[in-house]
Formats: structure tokens, C-alpha cells, sequence
């Protein structure tokens, strides 16, 4: 049994302050915006759920992206702290959202502090090509893979969209496909809602429909994706078995409303004859910050053929 943690949208604060000349086009209105989101997305909501994570002892926790707010250079070695603080490059696995790209930063190396929570471990190397952008890479941990891959772009003004383009997405495929002659349970880790249709353009992944195409041809387990800041559950049937698309919400969150406070989802891998059974929990913070948990049951995967 495997025992896997996911939370995303991290958005650590507080906002360093910015010097006057890192506040020009999109990061200007970043800066804008976070004056109204910080009591939104707090550490007095991270902090004490992590605090809960921690007392959970998963085998591995995944962070799918946005972990800063408007990609200071500051912001990216704060969250690099903060990464060293969850857990150890061998036990955290993270992929970058949209906010860690948000602009573009020249020589400075940004997300890429974080390169070795980034990477393959020694049980996935030579199962992804190495590319130059360094995804899709894998962690494999026995027979439960963890397929990182990076949607994060920079974008205009006024967009939160991601890509991944075309060699990840033509290398997604033979990774897919070795591990799945293996019958290894593949767990895509994306920050972007993966499929068409989950997201407004804007918002979007734009090539949603080349993930779909390669999961058509060759089959995955589960997507674990944030970026809507929301708990949410979706499927897709493909001839090699039903694909779980799960999403969870920003784990600084402050909104009281159910499915948006601050969480994170524990998914627990069992095998079960030829294919996989995952029981997935959530553990948010309810009254007075305490935790509770809900139990969501078994995703009663289609075995493999």
C-alpha cells in the first residue's frame, strides 16, 4: 500500500516587497491584485495544514504548482525554504503552475531553485527522454509512478492559461506506454485542469486536447491537477480503462465555502487482481482551524487489460 498527499496553489505570503522596478506590465497588476487576495490566501491557513500532513506520515506528497504569487526572485527562494521544510527532495514532488512562470525572468533562474524536487529518481530514469526543459520526468516508487510535467508559460496580462507543447506532449506518450506494459500506476502530476473543456480560454490549458489524445492512445490512472482552486472530480473513458482527473484547492485558501477551504487529498494505491483500487480522503480546515476529514471512498478503476 502507497500512501500519496497532493495539495496545490500554495501561494506562500507574505508578499515580499517588491523593488520599484520589478513592478512594471503583468507584475504591476499582480501586485494590484494581491493587495486584495492577501487575506485570501494566508500561512495562518498553511501553516496549521501542514502542521496535519505532517501527523498523517503519507509515503509522498506531491505539490502541483504555484507555490509564489508574481514570481519575485525573493518569492522563489522563500518557497524553496518552505519546500525544505515539507520533506526532502526524495519524499516532495513538485511540478510549477502558472504563477511560477508569470514572467518572464531573463537570467534568473526561478522555478528552477526548486529543480530538485523536479527531477527522475533513480527507479525512473530511462523511462523519460531527457529533454531540455527536464519534463515529463518520473518517480518511480515500485509499481506507483509519478509523471511530472510543466504547463507553466508566461502569459499576457490578464491570462492564466498554460501549454505544454509539443515535445512534452510527444514524449508523454512512449512514457505512458512503457509503464503501462508494465502495469505501473500512472499518476500524471499537471498544474492546468488536463482536458478540454475544464477551464475558460483564458484560463486554460491550450493544448488540453493533446493530453487527451495520448491518454485515448495509451491509457493513465489518475491526473492530480490545481490551478481552479477548487475540489473537484472528473473522468475519462479510454479503451484501456477509466482515466480519474482529480483537482483539490488552493492549500492557503481562507473561503469558508465547502470545496474551497484550505485542503489537501490523501490517495491511498492498493493493488486489486490485474488493476488498482484508490481510496481518496480530504483533509481541510473547518471551525477554529481544526481538521476534518472526509472520506470519498474507492475510485473503482477499470482493471488493466
Amino acid at each position: 500500500m502507497f500512501t500519496l498527499a497532493h495539495l496545490s496553489d500554495v501561494h506562500l505570503a507574505p508578499l515580499p516587497r517588491p523593488r520599484w522596478d520589478q513592478l512594471f506590465g503583468k507584475r504591476l497588476l499582480g501586485y494590484m491584485n494581491w493587495q486584495k487576495r492577501r487575506i485570501q490566501y494566508s500561512r495562518a491557513f498553511l501553516d496549521p495544514l501542514m502542521a496535519d500532513l505532517a501527523e498523517q506520515r503519507p509515503d509522498h506528497i506531491a505539490i502541483t504548482g504555484d507555490l509564489v504569487n508574481i514570481a519575485l526572485p525573493e518569492e522563489f527562494r522563500l518557497a524553496q525554504a518552505w519546500l525544505e521544510s515539507v520533506g526532502p527532495t526524495d519524499s516532495v514532488t513538485v511540478v510549477p503552475g502558472n504563477h511560477d512562470a508569470y514572467v518572464r525572468l531573463g537570467r534568473d533562474p526561478g522555478f528552477r531553485r526548486w529543480y530538485e524536487y523536479m527531477q527522475c529518481n533513480a527507479a525512473g530514469h530511462g523511462i523519460a527522454a531527457a529533454a531540455v526543459s527536464g519534463f515529463p520526468f518520473v518517480r518511480r516508487f515500485g509499481d506507483i509512478a509519478l509523471i511530472g510535467l510543466s504547463s507553466a508559460i508566461p502569459t499576457l496580462p490578464l491570462l492564466g492559461s498554460g501549454r505544454l507543447g509539443s515535445a512534452q506532449l510527444a514524449q508523454l506518450g512512449p512514457v505512458l506506454g512503457t509503464l503501462g506494459e508494465e502495469q505501473v500506476c500512472r499518476v500524471i502530476l499537471i498544474h492546468h485542469p488536463p482536458l478540454p473543456g475544464m477551464s475558460p480560454w483564458r484560463h486554460g490549458l491550450h493544448d488540453a486536447h493533446g493530453v487527451q489524445v495520448q491518454l485515448m492512445r495509451h491509457g493513465a490512472e489518475l491526473i492530480l491537477h490545481g490551478h481552479a482552486h477548487a475540489d473537484s472530480l472528473a473522468s475519462l473513458q479510454t479503451p484501456h480503462g477509466t482515466v480519474f482527473v482529480v483537482g483539490v484547492a488552493a492549500a492557503s485558501s481562507a473561503f469558508p465555502e465547502a470545496g474551497l477551504r484550505a485542503r489537501y487529498n490523501l490517495l491511498t494505491f492498493q493493488q486489486a487482481n490485474s488493476g488498482w483500487r484508490i481510496h481518496m480522503r480530504s483533509r481541510a480546515l473547518g471551525e477554529n482551524r481544526q481538521p476534518v476529514e472526509t472520506d470519498h471512498g474507492i475510485l473503482a478503476l477499470t482493471p488493466q487489460p
